[in-house]
């Protein structure tokens, strides 16, 4: 019996793209043999990333020689993860196996339009040419990847995200502002501690969760300290499961003030949960937030217009409407149900 591959990072390794994938395992996209999934990457030591790498690309290799595969679908990103999922890309088309590539991350035309000397842009281009199919997460990018990749459909797939119980929904919030991912320039941080200093004296009792870990952790305590808010700063470090879902729960807003994003997962579990979002307008945000009718959108960089936002999010009577509707909107059109009946819609159509 032939089986659609898909490939990606492991799903119980940190990050968006994997987010996304352990969503799909929760549903049971990888149950029985319609669907199989080979991890390509993973956290810890060279030799272990090495080590499944190259055990994911035997097992597909010899899957493609046995004629059990009927399409791969190859969840990919810039640099590294680029370049390690164009060899299955490249076997697959040896053997006439459609190729779906689902582009995640949000800095993806940088890395081919700028960081690319020619020979390399050409190898980008032409395996993106022999795609039967292109995923991506907002319309902005699709309209640059069919003129990248003339005659290759592309589409617009959203995140998916299990949208919680009732009774998971808290109406009592506490005046905590969250954060949730990489402690990275990128990310916008430095921007938000700033926006909290200046905020700080206004909210009495404001307290800000920097969760996650990354190269700026130092750096940003060291702000911290310098602003005079260490009281009211906490460094969790990463979370997940439960300890996560009960932070989202009970802060009063969640921000992401990133400078680029593709579709971001936590945005979606914040909307999902009712907690009032601020995110920079960023790839898939603007169209996510419905252009600010589901949540606060702000312009990256802009600590002043960071800061107003987080005050009116922070404001019930301001936010709640918004909140609402952010949950309508999951419910419509990103949750789990929704976009697996899409994805096993258009295997039914690609397959062999």
């Amino acid at each position: 019996m032939k089986s659609a591959v898909m490939i990606g990072p492991c799903p119980d390794a940190k990050g968006g793209m994997a987010s996304v994938v352990a969503v799909y395992r929760e549903n049971g996209l990888f149950s029985g043999k319609r669907c199989r999934y080979l991890t390509t990457a993973t956290e810890g030591r060279a030799i272990r990333k090495l080590w499944v790498a190259t055990f994911a690309l035997s097992r597909f290799a010899f899957m493609l020689l046995m004629h059990r595969v009927s399409l791969l679908h190859v969840h990919g990103a810039s640099h590294g993860s680029f370049w390690r999922k164009r060899v299955f890309m490249r076997l697959a088309g040896l053997f006439s196996v459609p190729v779906i590539f689902h582009l995640h991350g949000g800095e993806f035309r940088q890395f081919v339009d700028q960081r690319l000397a020619p020979s390399a842009r050409r190898k980008v281009v032409g395996s993106l040419k022999a795609c039967s199919l292109i995923y991506c997460l907002n319309d902005e990018v699709g309209h640059w990847l069919r003129k990248l990749a003339p005659g290759v459909p592309v589409q617009v797939l959203p995140n998916p995200i299990n949208f919680p119980a009732a009774d998971e929904i808290s109406e009592s919030r506490d005046a905590s502002i969250l954060f949730l991912g990489r402690l990275e320039q990128e990310k916008g941080v430095f921007d938000l501690v700033n926006a909290v200093a200046a905020i700080a004296q206004q909210v009495p009792g404001v307290r800000l969760l920097l969760c996650g870990v990354g190269s700026a952790e130092a750096p940003l305590k060291r702000l911290v300290a310098h602003r005079g808010i260490s009281s009211q700063v906490e460094f969790p470090g990463w979370v997940e499961g439960d300890a996560k879902a009960d932070l989202m729960r009970r802060a009063g807003v969640f921000v992401l003030p990133s400078y680029a994003e593709g579709m971001p997962m936590s945005v979606l579990e914040a909307m999902a949960a009712g907690t009032p979002v601020v995110a920079s307008r960023v790839g898939a945000v603007t169209e996510m937030l419905d252009d600010g009718n589901c949540g606060f959108v702000v312009e990256p960089g802009n600590i002043e217009q960071l800061g107003e936002a987080i005050l009116a999010a922070l404001d019930c009577v301001c936010s709640a409407p918004l909140s609402e509707k952010a949950k309508m909107r999951v419910s419509e059109r990103y949750s789990a149900e929704v976009v697996l009946d899409r994805l096993r819609w258009q295997y039914a159509k690609l397959a062999q």
